[in-house]
């Protein structure tokens, strides 16, 4: 029987490629001060005298920052600080990461998702730039709308670049009537104006952005461009989604808090609301922080029926399969446990379009599960007090909080942590450990 039999090679877990995302992108030399505007944001720092400036980089353009940082240096004679591995979304100013060396100012560069920050530190966005083949573009939308269609053409940050050579193609020809009813629209300058529009041409590649604009407008109909016109289909979908995740909120019990963000505005305020709508609901929950959410971080937190995610409507997470628990978004809290009749009803991934909604109205009467056909029961938790005091409970196998779930869990298990066995275990003098790899240390022995 060889080594390998039953698990491979230390040099091929060691040297093994990981895939990535995005793919890399090293930009040619001679382009760096058109893609990146270096002169643009020499000209910010030096007019608004900026001293400690961060520039923050998302992981697929890090390849180009030490380039963009050294020319930025060469012109202004002074320090640059970069801003990589972001701790949470990429598209948010990381403003948390720039406190710790008192930053001034912040240059973001690359996909962006316009959330309201929770500090005032100046920044500026310096947008990742695509090519697009206008002229095809205009072939393309001139097969599929007719000249008589109102349509609004959305146009992302990747492509805003190209802005002036959009709204030329599609100036309005008046002899031919083609583009009379084309509107150009800017990503980066979108307001309520948009809703109910009937058609939305949508100029980018971020599915997620799609799906904002699918459930925060609501158009008639959604198209997109990926090389050739296409309709969005997936908003009936995602609400169906969204209404099993609400229906799985009601039957839960335990409820795990991801914080996913610490940038986005009012990250404080939706917490509280949260919580109080939990608490309220006779439910229990747990506040996790462990920096950006994964599947192999939340896996160890088994004794959560749910998690809820607060972290920018950009994020791609809402819309994952990997986690072994459903991600719920605070709006699906907000639909499945205040009952509030005047409460909005439409869908959004945006905390803040709903959290000015103060009014909380829970209920204490029993309701039946659409998913399991069980009977529910919300009520809220009683605090127990014990020689006029709030306590816990003491029992024989540990220390439990009265009617807390999670504690409840940690019972059933077979192995429930370390016992201290304090004043029972000998002392030994500190011995020096194993040596190598988990894979193979130096003191085993070799089975051939």
């Amino acid at each position: 029987m060889t080594e390998n039999t039953f698990f491979s090679n230390e040099v091929i877990s060691l040297e093994k490629s990981i895939d990535l995302t995005s793919t890399p992108v090293e930009t040619k030399l001679e382009d760096l001060d058109e893609v990146y505007e270096i002169n643009r944001c020499s000209k910010w720092i030096q007019t608004n005298n900026f001293q400690r400036v961060c520039l923050q980089f998302p992981d697929h353009l890090l390849p180009d920052s030490s380039h963009v940082a050294l020319k930025l240096q060469k012109i202004l004679k002074q320090t640059l600080y970069l801003l990589g591995d972001t701790a949470y979304e990429s598209c948010c100013i990381d403003y948390i990461a720039a406190a710790h060396i008192n930053a001034d100012a912040i240059i973001h560069f690359g996909p962006v998702c316009f959330s309201k920050t929770s500090a005032n530190i100046p920044h500026i966005n310096i947008y990742e730039k695509k090519p697009l083949n206008i002229t095809k573009l205009r072939s393309d939308y001139d097969e599929v709308f007719e000249k008589s269609m109102a349509v609004v053409l959305l146009v992302d940050s990747i492509y805003l670049h190209l802005i002036d050579k959009i709204v030329t193609a599609f100036a309005k020809i008046p002899k031919l009537q083609k583009y009379e009813n084309v509107t150009i629209q800017r990503i980066d300058e979108i307001d309520d104006n948009l809703k109910n529009k009937d058609i939305i041409f949508f100029l980018g590649e971020k599915y997620q952005t799609l799906v904002n604009i699918a459930l925060t407008f609501k158009p008639k109909q959604l198209n997109y461009y990926d090389g050739t016109v296409k309709i969005f289909e997936d908003a009936s979908k995602i609400i169906k989604r969204r209404h099993f995740i609400i229906e799985k909120i009601k039957d839960s019990e335990t409820i795990g808090i991801i914080i996913g963000t610490l940038g986005v505005k009012n990250y404080l305020q939706i917490l509280d609301r949260i919580k109080s709508l939990i608490s309220q609901s006779g439910k229990k929950y747990y506040l996790i922080s462990v920096g950006k959410p994964t599947v192999a971080k939340l896996a160890n937190f088994p004794e959560m029926d749910i998690y809820v995610v607060v972290t920018c409507a950009m994020s791609e997470i809402y819309e994952s399969r990997d986690f072994y628990k459903p991600i719920a978004t605070p709006f699906d809290v907000e639909a499945a446990l205040n009952l509030d009749p005047d409460k909005s009803t439409n869908f959004t991934l945006d905390y803040n379009a709903f959290l000015n909604d103060a009014k909380v109205v829970t209920c204490s009467e029993p309701t039946v599960s659409l998913l399991t056909n069980k009977l529910r029961i919300s009520k809220p938790e009683e605090h127990v007090k014990i020689n006029n005091d709030t306590s816990l409970a003491v029992k024989d196998v540990g220390t439990v909080a009265l009617n807390n779930s999670g504690a409840g869990y940690l019972l059933q298990r077979s192995w429930q942590g370390l016992e201290q066995n304090l004043g029972q275990t000998e002392a030994h003098l500190a011995k020096e450990g194993r040596d190598g790899i988990p894979l193979h240390y130096k003191n085993e022995e070799n089975n051939s």
